[in-house]
């Protein structure tokens, strides 16, 4: 019942513009409204539904809008979390990864993850995908696997979860969500 309440939540939401990219202000991204506990239960329950997530040995999300539900999730799972840092924490394995994303650049810090490592990328949303690609190509580069990718939703105008299944990847996302206009159209998937 909680995602039905993200649901009409989202569809309320403010849509900031951030140059060409319109930034949706919700409850999962911004805490705005603060999140319920009840959505976030909800939203990580059926995600795992979804997700091919046993036999995974890491969680992976990028710092920081992923943090919430990666933990939900860990904790339902027993599967250890790895946060992609902004700062650099100088350990011997760090690796340094370059993404873009539709409003804007920069480097995340990869810890934790080890050749062999079956990883699950969480994350709030895909939008247009280049964090997660990032992640992704980091990830085949230790030589670890990526098990599945899960969001809570998918913003369909920006094309990110095209661009992850041309990799060969079918992320796993909640909902989809269009834009139209300064409107926000939601459909489960």
């Amino acid at each position: 019942m909680s995602l039905e309440l993200f649901e009409a939540q989202l569809r309320k939401a403010k849509i900031v513009k951030r140059g060409d990219y319109r930034y949706i202000v919700n409850t999962i991204c911004e805490q705005e409204p603060p999140l319920e506990p009840a959505i976030l239960e909800d939203c990580a329950k059926r995600l795992l539904q979804k997700m091919n997530w046993q036999g995974a040995t890491k969680i992976l999300t990028p710092e920081a809008m992923g943090i919430h539900i990666s933990t939900t999730i860990s904790l339902k799972t027993s599967v250890p979390m790895i946060i992609a840092t902004r700062r650099k924490k100088w350990t011997r394995d760090e690796i340094p990864v370059n993404y873009v994303c539709g409003y804007e650049n920069g480097v995340l810090y990869l810890n934790g993850i080890k050749k062999g490592d079956k990883v699950l990328i969480i994350d709030d949303l895909i939008s247009t995908g280049g964090t997660i690609i990032s992640l992704v190509e980091a990830i085949k580069k230790i030589g670890a696997e990526v098990l599945d990718i899960g969001v809570i939703f998918n913003k369909v105008d920006y094309g990110g979860m095209r661009r992850l299944e041309k990799m060969g990847f079918r992320p796993k996302a909640l909902l989809n969500v269009k834009l139209k206009g300064m409107k926000i159209e939601v459909k489960e998937c």
